[in-house]
């Protein structure tokens, strides 16, 4: 199992890196047997994906996926496409993989290796190379191997069993055990396959997995073959031929995954949510303490959120810019995606704070930079602060990034805070996804909510946080989108 994770970062100029990729021509050595699904978003199809497996000369499997599909963010179209490999050992256990997402401008490379008692991992961002380290008990599984793990249970799949998973995520870097449960069986009718070969009478499984709080169902034959899939939002992967994964319908505009993940806000309308500064509702469809209790700015008692936002008089301004105390360090750190001891980073630090002499100026100085710097433009994949330095445009992920970097490289400790705001572009109104930073600003203020995205210090009270921390840290809000919603107490 994964015991923890000792994690340390080395930045090198060298693109290549050390890990070598994975070489399917060479590693493979028998045919490989495809397996094609078209995705879903709520019944509309947004494009496909494709996995097969072929031997390799010891024993083991070759694994390979890659997937492309479309999807609308606030009415602009775009186009995800995921790559990824991996190689398994005799006893179904990943030895090496390699991963490759893209979304135009954001592309993220990752490698690994299973080395002793450590995965080494190499990150390939902005043009630069980033190495991960985590210990292990025992090799971990991906979403590429998942499927032929299950495979190697064969006759042991029934009805009840349930199975606990090491597992890792290259999109987000999360970590922790997945839960595997065996729910229902299911007779399949025939189905003739890419090769010609109609099969009848498949008994396939209906299997639970959930990782973390996100929970996901995969109807899946005792061999591995996957037939179907059902996530949140509406996602679905369904088994098909080629010829129909490939095909996409006409006339029909792709799905937009804000409003297909908005939460709806009963009891009234939210007419200026941008001067809110007291918001409080009742959760329903969730268990509430998936909602953070962080006082003084939030607080949750029992089902109700309450979230009041400092005016700008009320927070001091005699703070030196640079924190001085210690108990801070975490909050001032390098992340895997904040590399804040960059040269370029600091640099720029410096040049937008030059002359700020006091916390509360620096804070709204940069977020006012932030702003204006970065063309708003939705975008879906993981940001790196020194990436959107370059590339100069993004959401609200990649504002609170390049904001947390620049920050913590001016000596203010800033964290990211991830959850829901209200929008009066969804619909009538609603609540959407959405990232900020939080900067710590003394002890009487405690850690204020700053938005760059909307030009906003101090953020306003319709800023509900779920969680904080990085990527790997955001992904728990999937278990809370397309089930939360709120019912309006008060706002002012």
């Amino acid at each position: 199992m994964w015991v923890g994770v000792a994690a340390w970062l080395i930045l090198r100029q060298d693109p290549r890196g050390a890990l070598v990729p994975i070489n399917a021509e060479a590693l493979a050595t028998g045919p490989a047997s495809e397996s094609w699904m078209g995705i879903y978003f709520e019944g509309v199809k947004a494009g496909y994906a494709v996995s097969s497996t072929s031997p390799t000369g010891d024993g083991g499997r070759l694994l390979r996926n890659r997937s492309a599909f479309e999807v609308a963010a606030f009415g602009e179209i775009k186009r995800i496409v995921t790559i990824s490999n991996a190689v398994v050992d005799a006893d179904r256990n990943v030895r090496q993989f390699d991963f490759f997402m893209s979304s135009d401008p954001v592309e993220l490379t990752a490698r690994g290796e299973v080395v002793g008692d450590e995965v080494v991992i190499e990150i390939v961002q902005a043009g630069e190379v980033q190495t991960l380290r985590l210990d292990v008990d025992e090799p971990p599984q991906m979403s590429v191997s998942l499927n032929s793990w299950i495979g190697g249970l064969q006759e042991d799949l029934a009805i009840g069993q349930r199975y606990e998973v090491p597992y890792f995520d290259p999109a987000s870097l999360s970590q922790q055990p997945m839960v595997l449960e065996v729910v229902d069986v299911e007779i399949l009718p025939s189905f003739t396959g890419d090769d010609g070969v109609v099969r009848q009478g498949e008994e396939a499984y209906w299997i639970e997995r959930r990782f973390g709080d996100i929970s996901t169902r995969a109807l899946i034959t005792p061999s591995g073959q996957l037939i179907r899939e059902e996530g949140a939002l509406g996602l679905s992967l369904v088994r098909e031929t080629k010829e129909q994964a490939l095909s996409m319908p006409e006339g029909i505009e792709p799905v937009d995954i804000i409003a297909l993940s908005s939460v709806q806000l009963t009891g009234g309308q939210l007419k200026d949510p941008r001067s809110v500064k007291v918001f409080e509702a009742a959760i329903q469809g969730v268990d509430p303490e998936l909602i953070d209790h962080d006082p003084p700015r939030q607080t949750r008692e029992e089902a109700r959120v309450r979230v009041v936002a400092p005016h700008l008089e009320e927070i001091p301004s005699d703070l030196p810019v640079a924190e001085v105390a210690t108990g801070f360090e975490e909050y001032l750190e390098p992340t895997l995606f904040l590399p804040s001891g960059h040269a370029d980073i600091k640099a720029k630090a410096a040049d937008v704070l030059d002359g700020v002499e006091d916390r509360r100026s620096a804070v709204a100085v940069l977020n006012d930079w932030v702003y204006g710097y970065l063309i708003k433009a939705p975008t879906i994949g993981v940001p790196n602060a020194l990436e959107v330095l370059q590339v100069g445009q993004g959401d609200c992920n990649e504002h609170t990034a390049l904001f947390v970097a620049l920050a913590r490289a001016a000596g203010m400790p800033a964290r990211i805070a991830a959850g829901l705001v209200y929008s009066e572009r969804i619909g009538e109104g609603g609540f959407y996804y959405h990232a900020w930073p939080e900067v710590w600003l003394g002890e009487d203020a405690g850690w204020v909510t700053a938005d760059p995205t909307f030009g906003q210090f101090p953020a306003d009270a319709t800023h509900v946080k779920i969680v904080e921390g990085d990527l790997d840290k955001q992904v728990e809000i999937m278990g809370v989108m397309g089930r939360v919603s709120f019912h309006l107490v008060e706002a002012r």
